[in-house]
């Protein structure tokens, strides 16, 4: 007996089964690619939210510590105090924070501790762009290493100064902790910019902070050592 050709109602239920398996295997493959997709973006935004939690260009410059930025506000740089425009330097130090920052992008390390001083800014570590768009310099420091602020450590919010200078390897300072000049009667952090000029034939060392008071030294006026 010769086999029956298949009538046009079971052709046409293989049509779309094949159809509905078609189109499930379709879904499945676009719903996978969602997934990665949505997936790298979260990963790529986290990464870029750990090393600058905001961006934006730098529209006014109050004085040398204290900055607007676009789409932000009002900016306090964390941890560093300059000079008050009526006081001696004030002036200086605003004009050094407007040549280095005003119309530039920077990216911003938001105090995710307090988040705000008790006048509302917004208490950052402020990074200057480096020329492929990628967060580069710390600017705190700078203005401290240009002379026109001092570390001032606030307690309430997440940041470490020291944190913004290469650490001197311990084993090259042993018990050693604090270092002045013989040619004056100031001790300093190891990573102080007025440390870093001292010639090491007129280096002296101490081991605390009572050590440097006992030899008639007095803490620097710049990164404020104990």
């Amino acid at each position: 007996m010769k086999n029956k050709a298949p009538g046009i109602k079971t052709v046409g239920k293989e049509l779309r089964r094949k159809l509905k398996n078609a189109a499930a295997g379709r879904w499945e493959d676009m719903r996978r690619d969602i997934i990665l997709f949505l997936g790298l973006a979260l990963v790529i935004s986290l990464a870029a939210a750990l090393s600058n939690e905001a961006a934006g260009p730098v529209t006014y410059v109050t004085d040398g510590d204290t900055i607007t930025v676009d789409g932000v506000g009002v900016v306090r740089l964390a941890d560093v105090d300059s000079p008050e425009l009526g006081a001696p330097s004030g002036a200086e130090a605003k004009e050094y924070t407007r040549e280095q920052l005003l119309g530039k992008q920077v990216f911003l390390d938001l105090d995710n501790k307090t988040g705000t001083d008790k006048y509302g800014r917004k208490v950052c570590v402020v990074l200057l762009a480096n020329v492929d768009g990628t967060a580069g310099a710390i600017f705190n420091r700078m203005l401290v290493d240009a002379g026109h602020a001092k570390i001032e450590d606030a307690k309430d919010n997440e940041f470490n100064p020291a944190d913004w200078w290469p650490a001197v390897p311990s084993e090259e300072l042993g018990d050693k902790k604090y270092v002045g000049s013989t040619k004056s009667n100031k001790y300093h952090y190891p990573e102080c910019r007025w440390a870093k000029k001292i010639s090491p034939d007129n280096e002296i060392w101490f081991s605390d902070s009572e050590d440097a008071l006992s030899h008639g030294y007095v803490p620097c006026g710049v990164c404020y050592p104990p």
